[in-house]
């Protein structure tokens, strides 16, 4: 009876040992998951609000009743062509990369990559404005003026807020006739200046820091443009040209056969801007 007593015993001290053992691995193991969990959690990176693009229209920034956006993307179906946003569809159009309200909620994002689509009359990508005649509505209503006749007006309150890696160069705003550029607005490196169809005019300042917010007006009249900066008259540029129309926006000046990789970009964003007639 002594002996089945003390085997008895013996089995329970077992069995009890065993579902101790096998509680304390349990918890070791759901604790081990916790901490593995935690350590994943840490290791996910967070969201950066200044990368994301605001829910507004561009249209409820700038007007641009006026104007019409061709992106450095190509068209759906036609991939040697940029696509182009014309009005109506443009007044609620937005596109995350190239198009967009900035975070801040008070100014337009215009971004255009070096590998991106180009129109047929050149070599490089642009995410820029073309001037349309008033309340227009489709394609076949473009602007077309004269630097001789009436007086034409265009502001831009803009800051460049990033340029290629390797050809630092873009445009931004421009007078152009039926064939050509006309005067532009130029940046190159930190060289802020205006350009004369291809030749250097004058240089507005030799120290532009990216993401520095600026002023500039063309206003054609009379067979000349006149051009400001920062609400100061520079000069008056003598030029008779037709077939005349308005541009802003961001016009990166380089692609992959200068260097740059496709993904190098030049960006803009515009404040506010208007023109006249």
């Amino acid at each position: 009876m002594i002996l089945k007593n003390s085997f008895f015993k013996q089995i329970v001290r077992l069995s009890f040992f065993a579902l101790l053992i096998t509680f304390t691995l349990a918890c070791s193991k759901e604790n081990s998951t916790e901490e593995d969990s935690t350590e994943a959690k840490i290791e996910e990176p967070e969201n950066d609000d200044e990368n994301i693009a605001s829910t507004k229209y561009p249209a409820s920034i700038l007007n641009l009743s006026c104007w019409e956006e061709t992106l450095p993307i190509s068209e759906i179906d036609d991939n040697d062509n940029p696509m182009d946003i014309y009005q109506p569809e443009l007044e609620i159009f937005k596109h995350d990369t190239y198009f967009h309200v900035n975070s801040s909620e008070d100014g337009v994002v215009f971004r255009a990559h070096c590998g991106g689509v180009t129109t047929s009359g050149s070599g490089y990508p642009r995410s820029e404005l073309r001037e349309m005649n008033p309340n227009y509505a489709g394609s076949n209503s473009k602007a077309s003026w004269s630097t001789t006749s009436g007086t034409h007006t265009m502001y831009i309150k803009q800051a460049i807020t990033h340029l290629p890696d390797y050809k630092k160069h873009v445009v931004a705003g421009q007078i152009h006739d039926a064939n050509d550029d006309v005067i532009v607005f130029r940046l190159e490196n930190d060289k802020l200046f205006i350009d004369e169809n291809g030749n250097d005019g004058p240089v507005l300042t030799s120290d532009y820091q990216l993401g520095d917010i600026f002023t500039v007006k063309f206003i054609a009249e009379e067979g000349g443009v006149k051009c400001y900066y920062n609400d100061e008259y520079i000069y008056t540029y003598k030029v008779n040209a037709n077939g005349c129309y308005f541009k802003a926006g961001c016009y990166t000046q380089s692609n992959v056969s200068k260097g740059d990789k496709a993904t190098a970009y030049g960006e803009v964003e515009i404040y506010d801007l208007w023109v006249s007639h």
